[in-house]
């Protein structure tokens, strides 16, 4: 096989009809295995296929394209760098989109595998800087995260903060707003990723220039940093930092100003979510020291329910609520967490559709508490917080299984879920009239999602520390057994032959 690949690619310099090549190239490597490939093309130079991309033959270069992917795919990245990083550093300056991703793309690849050898072609990750700024989003997003997979050791920190890589990064922030967030993304996602990453990037001037973007008189600027921010945040040195920077303290007070200022007020919804994303992480120290932003949530949680910072608030609370620390700091805010929930029961009853989901959702995160964690505290929080959503709740949710609306039901699966691991919701299942029933019936659900939900709850009782007591064994006999079949299993159809069919 090797003889025919080699025999296609000797003859294509001297070819006039370089498409015809190409094509016999492309239908050959289609017919062979990947790794029938990497043995055939380890001893093949086929620079002269990369020559073929200096043309403006859409159709070659789509050839050469493929042809070129197929090849490379089957060299190791050791073996792509060293032969061919002229070619690819060409490659990312092509007018075609599809070359440019080719060579970005290969790039990347080198970047996970062996990104120490990558640092020392500085020219090539200079042009990968570069194409940052690319006009099609794909190539520009693997260009920064060749970028990311770079600055993931500690060699690339050095690199892309000091010389010529360092001053090609501020050359691509002076691009547009665009271009300038995907820097900022990159350097957010490396300085996230390590403490020494933060400690360069923020040596170098980088985060403080992207820090200043919040205070740039542009709403959508300011958002699109919240955003960053919020990823930022999630990590440990990173929240640290931002508090040492004062970043937290301006944000609180951004969120404060915007009961007097008509434009900060467009903040607000992106400063919730900053928050809450902290929150969920940090929930103790976001819910002590930022009443703001608690105030915010909760006053929202008895806004006009068609208003979208009434959804908002509800999925934050939900957001907080997925882990017990976040339970805990819920618990501490009293009265103002019992009436927010009271809202939330609420609003599952008396809104659309769309935010009915919401509500589900973030009820089935709230009122979730794992086997491990269920402590008797914790257990008659939730069994708390569920008895404030209202009267005849479980009367409510059932009601909802009836409505010919999938996301609903599939919503509604989820919170189940989460009922079934605890024992005093496990109590309320059983006692209504039919539920027990509901759930061994597979004929209730149409869809793959609905199967697999309904599927789930199952699962979770019968495997359940606390059910077969509440239930009884017989039943939990059934479950396992519906569990055992699996989720999509349908009961074969006696077929009767009557007397006389032909």
């Amino acid at each position: 096989m090797a003889a025919p690949i080699n025999s296609l690619i000797d003859s294509l310099p001297n070819k006039e009809d370089k498409i015809e090549v190409l094509s016999d190239l492309k239908a050959l490597l289609g017919n062979i295995p990947v790794q029938s490939i990497c043995s055939v093309v380890a001893n093949v130079s086929f620079s002269s296929v990369f020559d073929c991309l200096s043309t403006e033959n859409r159709e070659q270069l789509e050839l050469c394209c493929d042809v070129l992917n197929k090849l490379l795919k089957a060299l190791s990245p050791d073996v792509v760098l060293t032969q061919f990083q002229d070619e690819l550093k060409t490659g990312l300056t092509n007018d075609e989109a599809a070359v440019r991703k080719l060579c970005i793309s290969e790039i990347e690849r080198i970047s996970r595998e062996m990104v120490n050898e990558l640092l020392q072609y500085e020219e090539l990750v200079i042009q990968v800087v570069k194409t940052m700024a690319d006009d099609v989003l794909e190539v520009a997003k693997i260009a920064g995260n060749t970028l990311v997979n770079i600055g993931g050791s500690t060699g690339g920190i050095t690199t892309l903060y000091g010389g010529a890589v360092m001053s090609a990064l501020q050359d691509v922030l002076s691009f547009s707003d665009i271009v300038r967030f995907r820097v900022y993304e990159v350097i957010v996602t490396i300085s996230s990723q390590s403490i020494s990453g933060l400690h360069s990037c923020s040596e170098s001037g980088l985060l403080q220039q992207f820090l200043n973007e919040l205070h740039r008189d542009d709403i959508l600027v300011q958002l699109n940093c919240l955003e960053l921010l919020s990823d930022l945040a999630l990590v440990e040195h990173g929240l640290t930092y931002l508090d040492q920077q004062g970043v937290l303290a301006t944000l609180e007070n951004m969120m404060r100003s915007s009961e007097s200022d008509p434009l900060a007020g467009f903040l607000v919804p992106g400063l919730i979510k900053f928050f809450g994303c902290v929150a969920r992480i940090h929930p103790k120290e976001i819910m002590t020291t930022n009443g703001t932003f608690v105030s915010t949530v909760f006053t929202n949680l008895s806004a006009p329910q068609s208003d979208s910072m009434h959804s908002l608030a509800i999925q934050t609370v939900g957001f907080i609520g997925s882990s017990v620390e976040g339970k805990l700091a819920l618990e501490k805010l009293g009265n103002k967490m019992d009436t927010g929930v009271r809202c939330i029961g609420k609003a599952l009853r008396e809104t659309q559709h769309d935010t009915k989901i919401v509500v589900l959702q973030a009820l089935a995160t709230l009122l979730k508490l794992k086997v491990p964690d269920q402590t008797s505290e914790l257990l008659k929080l939730t069994e708390c917080w569920y008895n404030n959503l209202g009267t005849r709740t479980f009367d409510y949710l059932v009601s909802l299984a009836d409505q010919p609306f999938p996301d609903l039901r599939i919503a509604l699966l989820s919170f189940y879920n989460s009922l079934a691991l605890q024992p005093w919701s496990q109590a309320i299942m059983n006692s209504h009239p039919g539920f027990r029933e509901y759930l061994l019936n597979r004929s209730t659900e149409k869809t793959k999602e609905g199967k697999e939900g309904k599927f789930a709850i199952i699962s979770t009782l019968a495997n359940s520390p606390t059910s077969a007591e509440i239930f009884g064994q017989p039943y939990i006999v059934q479950l396992k057994a519906y569990c055992s079949q699996g989720p999509f299993y349908v009961r074969a159809q006696a077929e009767v032959a009557m007397e006389g069919d032909s």
